[in-house]
């Protein structure tokens, strides 16, 4: 099949152009972002984070669960988008990054929302009671669909899971985008496998996005 390439509009020039319509929500969150950007502390890009905002304004969810805290940038702002009783129980390995999330948490006053559970999230997963309306995926990348599957437990039909980096700087359409592809090719490789399975699983609807570095969202059908 012939492709036409002129069809592709995601390109730097129209990335920088569509970043500069970002607004933060507030000017903590300004902060945060400016101080994590600053330490090389990865966060949610920002088309990402207005994504992941008007999808939650959009579902109002209950409960949302997010594997990967960091340093709490992302459910700082799930937080701040939904209502004062929504709870958020996000999942972090690192025991420092997980303490500055509960500082920033804290900060910023959403303590009451927001529960970090430190360790591994395929461990905690297994422990955990309730289910939830939103999951968000974004810790390691070469782990997704072991998240995933620990994860589907815990939603009901009518969740909706969203998945962060899938298309890993496009490494996983060409590997001669990435700049070390020996290095990650077993994450790229996974990544690949996790795609094809949500992508073809009959339980949930998926589709694959070029927002951010590339974003899935599930709607569940069936658990």
């Amino acid at each position: 099949m012939k492709v036409d390439h002129n069809r592709y509009i995601i390109n730097e020039k129209v990335t920088e152009y569509v970043d500069g319509f970002y607004r933060p929500p507030d000017q903590d969150i300004a902060s945060l972002r400016t101080e994590a950007e600053q330490c090389g502390i990865p966060v949610i890009l920002r088309d990402t984070e207005r994504f992941l905002v008007t999808l939650i304004r959009m579902l109002r969810p209950a409960r949302i669960l997010e594997i990967g805290t960091a340093i709490g940038y992302s459910s700082i702002c799930f937080a701040g988008a939904s209502d004062p009783s929504v709870k958020i129980v996000t999942m972090e390995r690192d025991p420092e990054l997980a303490l500055q999330a509960e500082r920033n948490i804290e900060k910023l006053g959403y303590q009451e929302q927001i529960t970090v559970l430190k360790g591994d999230a395929e461990i905690l997963l297994t422990e955990l009671d309730g289910v939830f309306d939103l999951v968000f995926i974004d810790a390691a990348k070469s782990h997704y669909l072991r998240y995933w599957e620990r994860a589907i437990p815990h939603c009901r039909p009518g969740s909706v899971i969203v998945c962060d980096n899938v298309l890993l700087r496009g490494s996983v359409t060409d590997e001669g985008y990435d700049s070390s592809p020996r290095r990650h090719h077993t994450s790229i490789k996974r990544m690949r496998v996790f795609l094809e399975k949500i992508t073809s699983d009959p339980a949930v609807e998926t589709s694959v996005m070029t927002v951010g570095d590339g974003i899935s969202l599930s709607y569940v059908r069936e658990c």
